[in-house]
């Protein structure tokens, strides 16, 4: 399938489309995107770390974890490829994208922080079957999580320090920020702090 620049496409369409393709591209609101390519080394040890801490964990649970190229179907015509996929649903090995995705992890690059916090975060939360959102910053201590309660709300949660343990029942897994940023050297986000006058302005 050709895909005109100003073309509408569906996301069965795009799927049989991408298989073919060299770039990496998602299908928002029927529009084909490509994505930057050659992510800087912290990005792919982020990925790496999560992937080999949370699988073997989810894997008790019956979920399989995957990177970059498991496909989330975020609705009729939105397709995207997380950076990390806990899938939940039965096994299929013929599957184009995840059947139960459970928890995404979008690890920030360059220039996609304002889209994955933004654009990315209100697709992922329409999702049914989506339980936990978690952005990570590679170069600062710095991880957020979206976690659904049972009433369906969404709640932020946020960890900066190294110490931190991410508790996520809902894989029966959890993720040390240790684990997250091992080999990598973030730096602490820089807190603020109130100073006291010492001595009133004239």
């Amino acid at each position: 399938m050709d895909v005109p620049e100003q073309a509408k496409v569906s996301a069965e369409e795009f799927l049989d489309w991408v298989l073919d393709q060299v770039g990496r591209f998602e299908l928002v609101d029927g529009a084909v995107v490509e994505m930057m390519a050659g992510a800087k080394q912290g990005h792919n040890v982020a990925v790496s770390n999560i992937v080999m801490s949370l699988g073997p964990q989810a894997k008790v649970g019956g979920c399989r974890t995957t990177a970059s190229d498991t496909a989330v179907q975020t609705g009729a015509d939105g397709i995207r490829f997380p950076d990390v996929v806990v899938d939940c649903g039965p096994p299929d090995p013929s599957a184009t994208v995840a059947g139960s995705p459970t928890l995404v992890v979008e690890v920030s690059s360059p220039g996609t922080s304002q889209v994955d916090t933004t654009d990315k975060l209100d697709e992922y939360q329409r999702l049914e079957t989506l339980r936990l959102i978690l952005f990570v910053e590679p170069g600062v201590v710095s991880v957020k999580l979206y976690r659904r309660d049972e009433s369906g709300l969404w709640n932020a949660e946020k960890s900066e320090d190294l110490a931190d343990e991410i508790d996520l029942p809902e894989i029966r897994s959890v993720l040390p920020l240790r684990a997250v940023y091992d080999t990598l050297a973030p730096r602490h986000r820089p807190r603020l702090q109130l100073v006291e006058p010492s001595a009133k302005p004239r």
